[in-house]
């Protein structure tokens, strides 16, 4: 009996603290909130971070292109002359071969 209390008493001090660390461990790097699941969050939230200000950057642009055609008379016809090969009567509109 002395020896199964002496091996019992070996499991509790040695087996189930390095249990105890491993799983501890094992939920600190992989559970729901671990390690690795914070830095998978936080790179997603970069790449959003970074398709948010490209967006942003681009509405800029086009607010200032919506702006430049409201207050330019001049950029409307340019623009329908452009796409639609729409002109003032009068005018010559010039077509060239694209460039290669």
């Amino acid at each position: 009996m002395d020896a199964q209390a002496a091996l019992l008493r070996r499991l509790l001090w040695n087996v189930v603290p390095a249990v105890a660390v491993i799983v501890s461990t094992w939920v600190a790097l992989v559970g729901e909130e671990g390690l690795l699941r914070r830095h998978e969050v936080k790179q997603r939230l970069l790449v959003t971070e970074a398709h948010a200000t490209e967006l942003e950057a681009g509405n800029a642009l086009l607010r200032r292109r919506i702006r430049a055609l409201r207050e330019d008379p001049r950029l409307i016809r340019r623009e329908a002359a452009t796409r639609l090969l729409l002109a003032e009567p009068g005018s010559t509109i010039y077509r060239l071969p694209p460039s290669e």
